[in-house]
């Protein structure tokens, strides 16, 4: 029982092995087919190579732009800009779905590319196309494996795909010079609008020193009358006073000259006399009960009735007594002096304050600085043309060779699994 088992086990085995003169000998058999597929195979291959479309990809490679362009950039607009700042800016503009829409838009490209299709499909949809078919790749620095590139970059690589080599070329020379046109421009807009607002600032900060210059000088023409008011008063009280003193001082030389005459015409002295002269007139006693109680009165009767009552009558008669204070002259001078103030004088015909504002021609200078911008920017590059578009006449796509050789290949397999199968329907058959 058990032989039986291992016969039959064994010629099982038998039957699952394969018998390879048996397998060349059934393909032999079919050659025709082997032979005649694999031929159509390769021959559809090279139809199939031939007749897909040449695809060219064209480069350009841009950098940092020079130094001198960034200080045109600045010295003829408002504003710091930097030769980083100026290309990320670009990098942004170039990789921007919106910018490349509307350069595909305003350009045409759509019928320029697909002149057949391009009438019945919508401005997204081509753009959306042709966009496929673009690219810019950042060349330096090298990206960090594993992780995003957080440097900005310093030289970029735009590609693009198509049939058209010339015009591939063209769509990458033209969209580099109206991205960085475009954004030439915004720079431009931006940098007047920021010009104007500081303008208007300065303008508002100098008006702002004009009326604070005019308040000052105002104030100071009220506190400087004020003042020569006040003196004014002051110096006329002074006059015044003095006045007041001089009529007193005058009422009491009046009274010391009277005394003096009742003296003298008592002592009946018409005219001035000594004292030595008494004694030598015999008419009169040697003694007199007149008592002298001042050297300046007894001067005073010495010089006479006469004298006396003229200078009496004189004092009395003064019409102009400011005339004789001395003081009064230099008061009315200071008087005059308060009353035509040339300081004041000149605060009050000042015309301009500008000469007197002291922060003035900072600004001044600032704001001429600014209308003299011109924001011409023209010969100015926002990047350096490190590689331009250009085109080689060597198509990247399809790989002809490479496609009948797969083409070859796979036929080859069809071409020996269709024979085998062939040769067994044909056994079967036969058995």
């Amino acid at each position: 029982m058990k032989h039986e088992q291992l016969e039959e086990a064994g010629c099982a085995k038998q039957d699952d092995e394969i018998d390879l003169f048996e397998l060349f000998a059934s393909l032999s058999e079919q050659w025709k087919w082997l032979v005649g597929i694999t031929l159509a195979g390769m021959l559809l291959s090279v139809i199939i190579a031939l007749s897909m479309p040449k695809q060219y990809e064209v480069t350009a490679q841009i950098a940092l732009p020079n130094a001198a362009d960034v200080a045109a950039i600045n010295v003829r607009g408002f504003g710091v800009q930097t030769t980083a700042s100026l290309f990320k800016k670009l990098h942004q503009n170039l990789t921007s779905d919106v910018e490349l829409g509307n350069f595909i838009s305003t350009g045409q490209w759509g019928e320029k590319f697909y002149p057949a299709t391009a009438d019945g499909k919508s401005d997204s949809e081509v753009a959306a196309k042709i966009g496929g078919n673009f690219s810019v790749e950042q060349l330096l620095p090298l990206k960090e494996k594993g992780g995003p590139n957080a440097r900005a970059a310093t030289l970029l690589a735009l590609k693009m795909w198509g049939e058209k080599e010339q015009l591939a070329a063209d769509f990458l020379n033209e969209y580099i010079d109206v991205s960085s046109a475009r954004l030439m421009a915004s720079i431009k807009e931006e940098s007047q609008k920021r010009k104007s607002l500081e303008v208007e600032r300065i303008q508002a900060e100098i008006e702002a020193l004009r009326n604070n210059a005019k308040k000052v000088r105002l104030l100071s023409i009220q506190k400087q009358e004020s003042a020569n008011k006040e003196r004014v008063e002051k110096f006329s009280q002074s006059i015044h006073l003095l006045k007041a003193k001089f009529d007193l001082d005058t009422e009491s030389k009046l009274l010391g000259l009277r005394e003096a005459l009742a003296i003298a015409e008592v002592m009946e002295v018409k005219t001035p006399k000594t004292i030595e002269s008494f004694a030598k007139n015999d008419s009169k006693p040697s003694s007199t009960d007149i008592n002298i109680t001042t050297k300046s009165r007894a001067d005073l009767f010495l010089m006479g009735s006469d004298y006396l009552e003229e200078k009496i009558k004189i004092i009395g008669s003064r019409q102009n007594k400011a005339l004789h204070i001395k003081e009064i002259s230099g008061l009315k001078k200071q008087i005059e002096e308060a009353k035509n103030d040339v300081k004041l004088a000149a605060l009050k015909t000042r015309k301009n304050d500008d000469p007197y504002i002291g922060e003035l021609p900072v600004l001044l200078r600032k704001l001429d600085k600014l209308q003299k911008l011109t924001f011409d920017f023209s010969g100015a590059k926002l990047y350096r043309l490190d590689k331009k578009a250009s085109i080689d006449g060597k198509a990247e796509k399809p790989k002809r060779a490479l496609i009948v050789a797969v083409g070859s290949v796979l036929a080859f397999f069809v071409a020996v699994f269709a024979a085998l199968t062939i040769s067994a329907v044909k056994r079967r058959k036969e058995g």
